[in-house]
């Protein structure tokens, strides 16, 4: 009987040494989203992967008059970008546009490019509630013109008139426009803090889609008409030093793009190749593996140990 558990006893601790080994390399090494995560046009829910760069517009930025910025008296947020030389995607990307009311829901309106298109069209969004999950999101703008090309100055505002929020898209190459209101019940008034404005943001991390972008750039951003020339900042990953009051997207952005202010005080975004030092390739971390191996060490060990007690002739 001894002899007959000593054999079997050899395979399943070798057996629970790899299963072990196999966990922790699971359990611990970081998983990354899977690129080309897409949402059709007509879909109620966008997916949950969609990485943002943004703009954002604190509470008492400056004018370019010298006044300071007051959201609560805020009634229309204008931005003018130049939209970058993107003309296929196997994502959605977008430049979009986002307010937050003072209830806590947001509208959005952005310039976007779909899967199986070469053109730049017109969307928009009503975000009732930021923490639901799954979150929905009400379309009110889908596909529509302007058809809008590469490198199209646009501009993209959201006001309110008559007590009602309203958005509208203009391609300034064409003056082709597009406007509509949400038709939600949305507080007149807009939340006083941090507000992302603006963001370049998508849902595909293939650096195909990017590496010609050239340029998107935000040339001009306005409430109630004046120029807001100082104070904003720009927003992408964990930032403890900033507290935003919502922000796009959720996932990190692809360390292959990059967002920069321009003496002038625009803000572009751009392309780099990994090669570059600001930007070096991500770094895969060792202590999965190392913790790993301890742990095969612990188990392989002792079964040696035991093997070598084995050859030891029994004195009894």
């Amino acid at each position: 009987m001894r002899e007959r558990s000593s054999a079997g006893l050899k395979p399943r601790l070798i057996t629970n040494a790899l299963l072990i080994l196999l966990f922790l390399l699971l359990t611990l090494t970081p998983l990354r989203t899977a690129s080309g995560v897409g949402v059709e046009p007509n879909q109620q829910h966008y997916p949950s992967g969609s990485w943002a760069l943004g703009v954002v517009v604190p509470e008492n930025s400056q004018f370019a008059d010298g006044g300071l910025l007051s959201w609560e008296n805020a009634t229309a947020v204008t931005v003018i970008v130049r939209l970058p030389n993107i003309s296929f995607t196997d994502a959605p990307t977008l430049a979009v546009e986002s307010v937050m009311a003072s209830d806590g829901s947001v509208l959005q309106v952005a310039a976007g490019i779909y899967p199986n298109s070469t053109s730049w069209l017109a969307y928009g969004w009503y975000i009732g509630n930021l923490q639901a999950y799954p979150q929905n999101y009400d379309w009110v703008l889908n596909s529509s013109k302007p058809e809008m090309a590469v490198g199209a100055s646009v501009s993209l505002s959201i006001y309110l008139s008559l007590g009602k929020w309203h958005y509208r898209i203009e391609d300034m190459s064409t003056n082709e426009t597009v406007s509509g209101e949400y038709a939600f019940a949305v507080s007149p008034a807009v939340k006083v803090g941090d507000q992302e404005v603006f963001a370049l943001e998508s849902y595909s991390t293939s650096n195909v889609v990017f590496e010609n972008m050239g340029n998107l750039t935000l040339d001009t951003l306005s409430v109630n008409g004046r120029r807001v020339s100082g104070g904003w900042y720009p927003y992408g990953s964990w930032d403890t030093s900033h507290k935003p009051l919502f922000v796009v997207g959720g996932l990190e952005p692809p360390f292959y793009i990059s967002l920069q202010q321009s003496a002038s005080m625009t803000f572009k975004w751009s392309y780099n190749e990994w090669e570059t030092p600001e930007q070096p390739p991500p770094r895969i971390s060792a202590w999965p593996f190392f913790i790993a191996a301890l742990t095969l060490v612990a188990i392989v060990v002792p079964l040696a140990a035991y093997e070598k007690k084995k050859q030891v002739p029994d004195s009894s």
